[in-house]
């Protein structure tokens, strides 16, 4: 495998790896989830690691209700943030350019799944103390790690590439981790939903982070060409913005590094987009209430 050859990037790919190899190790360990600490706190039957890790998952739906007897964070290793942010890390560590142009095309998952989840049970109400108190949950921590460590990897990916104006949003090579996600889409519909999941009554998934439940439609899996759709008009406008900049001399005339402007673009987009998603209720986070756990 041949390895970047800018050596500050290299050494920081391996960081991250390292860190996702502690996430890994507890998705596939720790079986509590945060809806069943949030109602029973780290009493909860299944708050605690063990190594029984495929027959942990005992669930069922009965009148169109989760009935959960036990629980597993297996349903994370087909979580589209934690794949977007390996690839980030690859592409620091062998400095290949179709991960990189992946990497940058994909910053939106982690930046919107971040600022979503501020409040990670009611994705409206931030203006509550208890937030801190959510952020402090085991579990939580690790989808915060999960979302920060994606958006610093991808931010340097595209501050690096602007300082060498190399081209930042390349249509062609950003496609296969774009459509690698879909891949994870319908693996987490296969995993996480009763088959065949596609049956009227077999929408609601086991848990999900937006990934599944509460899409605007459901049709066979085909609900994520809005994502698609969206990701490719986020680079659309990243790159119109990256070509002015280039263009306009306006870095000059306020005296910030093209580089430092073009990275502030995509945060921008995604912030006023997770926004406007949140008010109009395309980013619901899902409930579970707390019959649904048996205790």
């Amino acid at each position: 495998m041949k390895l970047n050859e800018n050596l500050k990037e290299r050494k920081m790919g391996y960081i991250f790896l390292s860190i996702y190899f502690v996430i890994f190790l507890v998705y596939l360990f720790f079986d509590g989830w945060a809806h069943e600490w949030l109602h029973y706190g780290y009493g909860g039957k299944s708050q605690h690691f063990d190594l029984d890790i495929f027959s942990d998952m005992v669930w069922s739906l009965s009148e169109g209700k989760r009935v959960i007897e036990s629980t597993n964070n297996l349903h994370n290793l087909v979580y589209i943030c934690y794949y977007t942010g390996l690839a980030s890390a690859f592409a620091l560590i062998t400095g290949n350019e179709w991960l990189k142009k992946g990497s940058i095309a994909t910053l939106a998952f982690p930046v919107i799944s971040f600022f979503s989840t501020i409040n990670p049970f009611y994705a409206k109400d931030v203006f509550t103390w208890e937030i801190f108190r959510y952020h402090f949950y085991f579990l939580q921590i690790f989808y915060d790690l999960n979302h920060i460590c994606g958006m610093i990897m991808g931010v340097t990916i595209l501050y690096n590439t602007a300082k060498k104006n190399e081209k930042i949003v390349d249509f062609k090579k950003m496609a296969p981790i774009i459509m690698f996600t879909w891949f994870l889409f319908y693996l987490s519909k296969i995993f996480l939903q009763k088959w065949q999941f596609w049956t009227p009554g077999n929408e609601l998934g086991v848990i999900s982070t937006n990934q599944i439940n509460n899409m605007p439609f459901y049709f066979y899996g085909l609900e994520y060409i809005i994502v698609v759709v969206l990701l490719y008009f986020i680079n659309f406008l990243l790159n119109a913005a990256d070509k002015w900049l280039k263009k306009s001399g306006f870095p000059e005339k306020v005296n910030i590094s093209y580089a430092k402007l073009i990275t502030f673009v995509p945060f921008i987009i995604f912030v006023v987009l997770t926004l406007i998603f949140i008010a109009v209720g395309l980013i619901v986070l899902q409930v579970i209430p707390k019959e649904a756990f048996i205790q």
